[in-house]
C-alpha cells in the first residue's frame, strides 16, 4: 500500500492507495499523521479498492484515539465497495463521511477554528 500525505493548513490529508486489510493495517497504523493523536486528518479513501474487518477496525481505533486527544479524523471519497462495508456494519455512524476532500477539509477547518 502506498500512502500519500498532503498538508492543508493545520489539516493533513492522508490518501492510502490499495487494499486495506490485515496485511496492510500495520502500514496505516505506522503513518505519522494517523498515529499522532493531536493531528486532524482527512482520510481520502478514493484509491482504496478493498476494505475488510481488520481495516475497518484500524480506522475505528485511529478515530477513537484522535477524539480522546481532541483531534478528529473524517473520511471522504469512498467507492461503492468500501461504502458497502460501512453500510453493512453501520460503521458510518462512527465517522463524519464526505463525498469529496474539499468538503471534508472545510468541515475540519471550521471545527478546529471553533475550538
Amino acid at each position: 500500500m502506498i500512502i500519500k500525505e498532503t498538508k492543508l493548513g493545520n489539516i493533513t490529508i492522508v490518501a492510502p492507495d490499495g487494499t486495506l486489510d490485515a496485511s496492510t493495517v500495520s502500514q496505516l497504523n505506522e503513518n505519522k499523521a494517523l498515529s499522532e493523536n493531536s493531528v486532524t486528518v482527512v482520510l481520502d479513501l478514493s484509491h482504496v479498492d478493498f476494505l475488510d474487518s481488520s481495516g475497518l477496525g484500524a480506522l475505528v481505533g485511529i478515530a477513537r484515539k484522535k477524539r480522546e486527544k481532541k483531534a478528529d479524523m473524517v473520511l471522504t471519497s469512498m467507492n461503492d465497495n468500501v461504502r458497502k462495508v460501512f453500510e453493512i456494519t453501520q460503521a458510518y455512524q462512527l465517522f463524519d463521511v464526505y463525498d469529496d476532500t474539499r468538503s471534508a477539509a472545510e468541515h475540519c477547518r471550521t471545527k478546529t477554528a471553533g475550538q
